[in-house]
């Protein structure tokens, strides 16, 4: 099963696919958000073409372990997202990640790769879907 990372931001938006055996996580693009029906489109085709049946979504958590006001907004447009790929017939499941750390890490790794400060976002959704690939495989699924 191919997984699918999203490190949803204003403006653009980060995505990470999992290699098909669901072992390992590589950044794969970043999108510029448009409308959420263009955005919406743009990550069908994604899920369509690479066979996409999960989709995790980074959520910013405080330090009480309590989902921040960015990440409310973030799990109000998953919820569209999922409306809108009900209405297509397509059956992916969402789930959601404290993507703590992983803007810093990212940044961190792209500078160290050569990228420049912009281009980070699909490094972030990677750490995400990486974290999320390792708690699956230590519960032994």
């Amino acid at each position: 099963m191919r997984v699918m990372a999203l490190d949803v931001g204003f403006k653009k938006i980060g995505v990470a696919l999992s290699d098909p055996l669901s072992l390992t996580a590589s950044p794969y693009k970043i999108i510029y958000r448009r409308s959420n029906r263009e955005t919406f489109e743009e990550l069908l085709r994604i899920i369509e073409d690479k066979g996409v049946r999960k989709i995790v979504v980074g959520i910013p958590v405080n330090r009480e372990g309590e989902i921040t006001k960015i990440g409310e907004k973030i799990k109000r447009f998953a919820g569209k997202f999922e409306e809108f790929l009900k209405e297509r017939g397509v059956e992916a499941e969402i789930v959601f990640r404290d993507e703590a750390f992983t803007t810093l890490e990212a940044k961190e790794l792209a500078r160290s790769l050569g990228k420049r400060k912009k281009e980070f976002d699909d490094y972030a959704a990677a750490l995400i879907l990486r974290d999320f690939l390792e708690e699956l495989q230590r519960k032994g699924q």
